[in-house]
């Protein structure tokens, strides 16, 4: 079976979209990762394997051929690692896609299920909201990051267990009330944009509180979305 799952990657400082192509077939059990990925992908295979299991699902022993687009573009890091297994669990029927449309992911993965976090998440929550994307499902400690990007729902989780279990359970149900049932049992670890940003932060100031000086703001973007220091003068 095939699915597609969105993912994304930062070049430079601007986000760019990794569709996360994952195909099962009959055949001797094997994992190829092609797309120009580095070592970080190629290693992600044993995390997400490790992974799924211990959250409880089972890991198909087929195989599985899971393909990085665009297939020019050099895949650095390990942000894909949870796309990789929500596309594993979707091809393998224990997960409906249908679920999925219209939601990008981001995250690493730890061999027990935790879901870490990874740089650039601002600016690839900021090019899915562009694009029009519905949700975003992100590490849970990168969720006030992700946040600060208006117009997107953001889900932040702990691990690949909690997502499958809170995300998952009603799949009957495809009018999107999947979402207000996790919102309801994570709370307060969801993070919607349906509040307001003073709601979010309880009244810390942020950009959107700022009247121009847009090549001061764009600055910060960078230097946030790189890690890198900055000084204002």
């Amino acid at each position: 079976m095939y699915v597609k799952i969105m993912s994304a990657s930062v070049l430079g400082v601007e986000g760019r979209f990794i569709e996360v192509e994952v195909n099962i077939c009959t055949g001797l059990p094997q994992v190829s990762v092609v797309g120009l990925p580095d070592s970080a992908v190629r290693e992600s295979v044993e995390r997400v394997r490790a992974a799924i299991q211990n959250g409880g699902m089972k890991f198909p022993m087929d195989r599985i051929t899971i393909n990085l687009a665009p297939a020019d573009l050099r895949k650095e890091g390990s942000a894909f690692d949870l796309a990789i297994a929500a596309g594993i669990l979707c091809a393998s029927g224990q997960v409906d896609a249908r679920l999925l449309e219209d939601t990008l992911f981001i995250g690493e993965l730890a061999l027990n299920g935790t879901v870490r976090n990874v740089p650039g998440v601002l600016s690839m929550t900021e090019l899915a909201r562009n694009a029009g994307i519905r949700r975003i499902i992100v590490p849970l400690a990168a969720t006030a990051e992700a946040s600060l990007i208006p117009g997107i729902e953001v889900f932040g989780i702990a691990s690949l267990a909690e997502w499958i279990n809170g995300f998952i359970d009603d799949s009957d149900d495809l009018s999107g009330s999947n979402a207000e049932s996790l919102s309801r049992s994570n709370q307060p670890r969801l993070s919607s944009q349906s509040k307001s940003q003073s709601d979010t932060y309880e009244g810390d100031l942020n950009l959107s509180d700022v009247i121009g000086q847009e090549q001061g703001k764009r600055a910060l973007l960078i230097a946030a979305s790189g890690m890198h220091n900055l000084l204002i003068l």
